[in-house]
């Protein structure tokens, strides 16, 4: 006989899970036992986070690059609470995971034990119940096996997301008779929702009768994203891609006019406009703020919307749309495909590249890209990055100008053996978690050792999160971390000027971020100007083991691009009473 703790991880092991991310502590001892037993045996073994926040984080990056769930676990009290925001951050991203905080024992609720976090004291898993998918107390140890299996299939539904379990330790201590068999993980495989005939055919009828279409890739056309490229050039339709599903299409497809909505480009805009597109077909996106551009009227959300997604939540805002599919993208164009590409159409025109810049895409202020003089500028940073290194880099832009510089600026080339349900660029934009990129970008790299990652993120998110650089240093990771050093909240002070509010609270003090990464053990370079950053051997970097941090100095009165934000905050604040 085994403990619940070797239950779990028996599980998890059937689902293909290898890694668990946590923070060890008294309530939790159990279950790292149980990860001790595992790790002896070849089986699922535990990364140490440094924080529990950057443990979800990880969990999520993990989740991201191999499609699998992330698992993610803390000790009760304070390692639960600290968990909340990276678990908020998957629950708005829509990222399966596993939490599994602990609780103290049960005969001892109500006691006031240490860190108590049961109903009678902090009340943790009332605290999860508005981040998860699946949400509950393991208050027996006959309930176990159950909730574990109903929280993972909550987890990787239709409506994916966080699902937590709060297990006691007795409970978790319990030993049962370990006996995982195949036909219990059934409800984990094969849930694409397959759309309605009756959608098929409405659909088809639409855009066989429209004459200009432009395709909308959310993150949720991952997997049919190939389908949708294909189809787009038989048809010669555009196609754009919402910041989340940015790196789904090559940035040079001759037909692609870059990101529509937040840190976007006006060539999306115009793609979607009534001269432009007869029809809208917005694929696996949740027509959020950052997906509709501070939700314009005159784009997506109109009359000629036709709304996709496997999703239904996504599909309770569009209110407005003439054709509603719930249905799996990939289940929905398959068969359509052949029908839609019998139809002649001219081929599109090679996309002409300027500078290694795609000119279907229209920049703001273009000239950035290229300027080499003074302090360094974060557009030609990007596009200097975006061109060193290798295709199937990884990267990760980290909330704050770093993925709006990202967004904008950064050239997706998407290799030819990619994965369709794989994509290279990741931002956290649904929560917008200072520091997320840190710890994701060290779940991505230790989910796919094989390719590079590189980790953009500001001065501000570094200092909140960048202790956990040094799980890099201890895996031998190949992450590269470039800190964008303005000494300064970039974005929330450009976002006061902006919005002509107080300049208050953003100044932060001169620090040597690579003198800090060196007493890390990390090998590092600070970076004053684009000719020293062209003279780094980036690929030579990107090419062996182990992490490296560039302390970038850049010039921080370069404005990002977040017009969009910028409208919906200011509309919201323009009538405000002044005291």
């Amino acid at each position: 006989m085994l403990e619940n703790g070797d239950l779990i991880l028996r599980y998890l092991e059937r689902l293909g899970v290898e890694y668990v991310f946590g923070v060890p502590g008294g309530s939790i001892e159990p279950f790292y036992d149980a990860l001790a037993r595992s790790e002896r045996r070849g089986g699922i073994r535990t990364i140490t986070a440094r924080h529990e926040s950057g443990a979800a984080f990880m969990a999520e990056g993990y989740a991201r690059e191999t499609g699998k769930i992330g698992v993610c676990c803390s000790t009760a009290g304070p390692g639960a609470t600290n968990l909340l925001t990276g678990v908020s951050s998957a629950y708005s991203d829509g990222i399966p995971m596993l939490v599994i905080t602990a609780q103290t024992a049960l005969d001892r609720f109500g006691q006031g034990s240490l860190q108590e976090t049961s109903c009678t004291g902090i009340h943790t898993v009332e605290m999860f119940a508005r981040c998860t998918r699946y949400n509950t107390l393991v208050s027996h140890p006959a309930q176990l096996e159950t909730k574990l299996l109903q929280a993972v299939s909550h987890a990787m539904s239709n409506q994916p997301g966080p699902a937590h379990l709060g297990i006691p330790l007795d409970v978790m201590r319990h030993r049962v008779v370990v006996n995982v068999k195949d036909e219990t993980l059934r409800a984990f495989v094969n849930y694409e929702v397959a759309p309605s005939e009756a959608s098929v055919r409405a659909l088809l009828n639409e855009l066989e009768a429209a004459e200009k279409v432009t395709l909308v890739l959310g993150e949720g056309a991952a997997g049919a994203n190939d389908m949708l490229v294909a189809l787009a050039e038989a048809r010669n339709w555009l196609m754009v891609t919402t910041p989340r599903g940015k790196g789904l299409v090559d940035s040079f497809h001759p037909l692609y006019r870059g990101v529509f909505g937040f840190a976007g480009h006006n060539s999306a805009t115009d793609a979607l406009k009534m001269e432009n597109a007869d029809r809208v077909v917005a694929i696996g996106t949740a027509l959020d703020e950052v997906s509709t551009c501070g939700w314009d009227p005159t784009t997506i959300l109109s009359d000629r919307l036709i709304h996709i997604s496997s999703n239904p939540e996504h599909l309770s805002r569009s209110t407005i749309a003439r054709l509603v599919v719930l249905g799996s993208p990939k289940l929905l164009f398959g068969p359509l495909v052949n029908n839609l590409q019998a139809v002649p159409a001219s081929k599109p025109a090679t996309t002409a590249i300027n500078d290694d810049r795609p000119d279907n895409t229209g920049f703001d202020e273009p000239e950035k890209c290229f300027d080499r003089v003074g302090r360094i500028k974060p557009q030609a940073m990007m596009h200097f990055m975006s061109r060193i290194c290798p295709p199937d880099t990884r990267v990760l832009m980290d909330t704050g100008n770093s993925f709006l510089w990202g967004i904008h600026y950064w050239q997706v080339r998407r290799p030819e053996s990619m994965p369709p349900e794989r994509n290279l660029f990741n931002i956290g934009l649904g929560f917008a978690a200072m520091g997320w990129a840190i710890g994701t970008s060290i779940g991505v790299a230790i989910a796919d050792r094989k390719h590079p990652v590189v980790c953009f993120t500001g001065d501000g998110s570094y200092l909140m999160s960048g202790q956990e650089l040094t799980i890099a240093r201890q895996e031998n990771l190949n992450v590269l971390m470039l800190v964008l050093n303005d000494a300064s909240l970039g974005m929330v002070s450009h976002g006061q000027k902006l919005s002509g509010g107080e300049q208050v609270a953003t100044q932060l003090p001169g620090v040597d971020f690579a003198m800090m990464a060196r007493a890390l053990g990390v090998e590092s370079y600070r970076v004053e100007t684009m000719e020293e950053l062209i003279d780094l051997d980036i690929p030579g970097i990107l090419s062996r083991p182990g992490p490296c941090l560039l302390d970038v100095i850049v010039d921080g009165d370069q404005v990002p691009p977040m017009g969009s934000r910028m409208k919906v905050l200011t509309s919201s604040i323009q009538n405000r009473p002044i005291d």
